[in-house]
């Protein structure tokens, strides 16, 4: 008898007294396979690599560390989020990233009027966690003016907001009349809310003097509560700073301790996703207070007083070249550039800023203005703009370049996350194959043993497994094709179906050799008959046969379709729907989805069939004994393909990480994202 690889020996003896094969050497290749996984896991990289795709193949929504970055789920990682930003309350940049994690899962809220919340303490509302916690980081690293600045910023996202039913009231008095009275206009900012950020942007101006950030926010403050006169102060202190920080990479930073503390590191599918959801709350608010300052300044011009105008307009001019050349992230210098054409153009211009795409028609919206320089004889002033509003369309024009470059909405050019994200992707789909070739193997064979059951209720149970498999074909078929389709409902689908497919070639196939009047056995001789058979056809040959015409070409397969497993990345799907919501799926997308899932069990199924129907083997018979001296040699298979694919999906993650962290020294290469800051790391 053949006792190599793949053959069969008699040891186990069968209740009818005839022996029963067992393939040789499942044993030590179901060692190879566990002592090859434990000993991947024991190394943190991979350990954390496999787990997250060892739990996405198991359940795409089951990965905690893709939670924390979706704003429909992350509310459920609040609790481990909490545990590890408590295990290390000292740290800085710790408590900033724990602060600023869940901003987008609901942290800022505005209370009803009237409510208990709308009275607490400190002007803040107790559900808005968020403005909360940075508080209270503010307060607790006092000398930190990332701390001030966090605080400022969220503020100025929900509850310091500029909503005006006009651009000036008409009774304000120009600038040049100080001791004038000042009124609020519709909607003011509530005065707690006023006094939080005035003690904010205070200290932090304390301990960083030299930033424009402060007295920015602090126009746009006073804007927001109806003190324009204090507004118009702040902002002619502007071209008195040298700088603009507005510490937002302190989140990235602070996020990135913060998941790797509680989720272990992930490398660069980690890093990506809070540096593109990152949030700019201030900037929208910040070019309201553009556009009030220079209805100011028209209206200064209009009452003959021409320096007060030109004050008001350079100080805006400022701002904008200081953003743009300084600013940590493109994205504010884009604002930046926005701000320069602001201050220039006139107020009753309908052109968007984004649309001036040269000097000629810079000049054309900025007659007014332009013509007011040269009655003050400021040639120096003119020169400077024709300047600066032409790097700002340089600007634009290289960012407008990256965005079309990018792969993903705010990652730019030259971060390889396609090659890591197919890798991984591959990966997950090989683990989802071993997964699902194991659990084939754990129902046909039960199966099997259930149609050849010598017992008086056996037909009973039969018929009853028979119904259940087509009910669950049924269930999910109609959620499939009517209902809400999912890749894990057309797994089901598929591999539901193709176990009924199973059963019906198989009693078609019994049915046929009965009318050819083959010669019929009791179950119990049928199955030591096809047992005979498999091991007189079975050998090495057919098994290596079956497993170099199942691998080779579903390995080419996935290889191939590398690009699109790639967008099917959780990271890929976030990037993607950054900019609009995402299209739910149809049943005609989850189908390949789902072959996806289960090919290599279905194909090792269908081609065990077509063996036995050719062999003269029974097709379940065939499928169960198949199953049988092939699915440890396959496993081990997989898993070698699987370290060679896992080390290539390490090094694509090391490259991207290098990647990142190059491009995160040049701000304009980065569309949303960001540079190293200048600003001491605190402890």
């Amino acid at each position: 008898m053949n006792t190599a690889a793949g053959g069969t020996e008699p040891d186990e003896i069968k209740t009818d007294g005839s022996p029963r094969s067992r393939p040789v050497g499942n044993g030590w290749l179901a060692g190879i396979v566990l002592g090859i996984l434990i000993g991947l896991w024991a190394l943190p990289p991979v350990r954390y690599t496999l787990s997250s795709q060892f739990y996405f193949a198991l359940n795409q929504d089951s990965m905690p560390w893709m939670n924390s970055l979706d704003t429909r789920r992350s509310l459920t990682e609040a609790g481990r989020l909490d545990a590890a930003a408590a295990s290390l309350p000292g740290d800085y940049l710790l408590q900033v990233g724990r602060a600023t994690a869940l901003v987008e899962a609901g942290g800022v809220h505005e209370p009803a009027p009237g409510s208990l919340s709308s009275r607490a303490s400190d002007g803040l509302d107790h559900t808005d966690r968020s403005l909360v916690r940075l508080t209270l980081v503010a307060r607790q690293f006092s000398t930190a003016p990332g701390a001030c600045a966090h605080l400022a910023r969220y503020m100025m996202g929900d509850r310091v907001r500029i909503q005006r039913d006009d651009e000036f009231s008409p009774d304000q008095p120009p600038l040049s009349a100080p001791n004038a009275p000042t009124r609020a206009v519709s909607l003011p900012a509530r005065l707690r809310d006023v006094k939080l950020m005035e003690w904010s942007l205070r200290a932090g101006e304390r301990a960083d003097p030299n930033n424009a950030f402060w007295p920015t926010m602090l126009a746009t403050t006073y804007f927001a509560a109806g003190r324009d006169r204090d507004a118009l102060h702040e902002l002619l202190r502007v071209p008195h700073k040298s700088r603009w920080d507005a510490y937002i990479y302190e989140e990235v930073l602070g996020q990135w301790r913060l998941y790797s503390l509680a989720y272990g590191d992930q490398g660069a599918l980690q890093k990506i996703g809070p540096l593109s959801v990152v949030a700019f709350p201030h900037l929208h608010e910040i070019r309201t207070m553009a556009y009030l300052a220079r209805a100011y300044a028209d209206r200064a011009a209009a009452l003959g007083q021409t320096a007060e105008a030109v004050r008001l307009r350079h100080a805006l001019a400022y701002l904008g070249v200081t953003m743009r050349d300084t600013a940590s992230w493109a994205y504010e210098a884009l604002y930046g550039t926005d701000l320069l054409l602001i201050s220039t153009t006139e107020s009753d211009s309908t052109a968007a800023q984004d649309t001036i795409r040269s000097l000629a028609k810079w000049v054309d919206l900025s007659t007014d203005y332009l013509r007011l320089l040269r009655t003050a004889k400021l040639k120096e002033e003119t020169a400077w703009l024709y300047t600066q509003v032409q790097l700002g369309i340089d600007l634009r024009e290289r960012l407008n370049s990256a965005r079309q470059d990018a792969s993903y909405p705010g990652i730019p050019p030259g971060i390889p996350l396609m090659p890591l994200f197919g890798s991984w992707m591959t990966g997950v789909c090989l683990v989802q194959q071993a997964l699902l070739l194991v659990l084939t193997f754990a129902l046909v064979i039960p199966g099997y043993r259930l149609l050849v059951l010598q017992h008086p209720r056996a037909r009973l149970l039969r018929l009853l497994s028979v119904l259940t498999v087509g009910g669950i074909i049924g269930i999910s078929g109609l959620r499939l094709f009517y209902g809400v389709p999912s890749p894990p409902l057309a797994v089901v689908f598929l591999f539901s179906a193709t176990l009924l497919l199973l059963i019906a070639i198989h009693c078609v196939t019994l049915l046929c050799w009965r009318l050819l009047r083959r010669e019929e056995l009791s179950a119990a001789d049928r199955e030591s008959a096809y047992r005979s058979q498999f091991r007189g056809r079975w050998n090495r040959k057919a098994a290596a046969s079956m497993l170099t015409v199942l691998l080779v070409p579903g390995l080419i397969l996935l290889l191939w379709l590398n690009p699109i497993l790639s967008r099917l990345h959780p990271v890929a799907v976030l990037l993607t729907n950054l900019l609009s919501e995402p299209l739910p799926l149809t049943a005609r997308e989850t189908i390949p989805l789902g072959l996806l899932t289960c090919m290599l069990p279905l194909m090792l199924a269908a081609a065990l069939c077509l063996w036995g129907l050719r062999r003269g083997v029974a097709p379940l018979a065939a499928v169960c004994l198949g199953l049988r001296h092939l699915v440890f040699p396959t496993l081990v298979c997989l898993t070698l393909t699987y370290l060679v694919l896992l080390n290539g999906t390490l090094r694509a993650d090391a490259e991207a990480s290098r990647a990142i962290n190059e491009a995160a020294q040049n701000d304009l290469h980065w569309v949303l994202t960001h540079s190293e800051p200048e600003a001491p790391e605190h402890n």
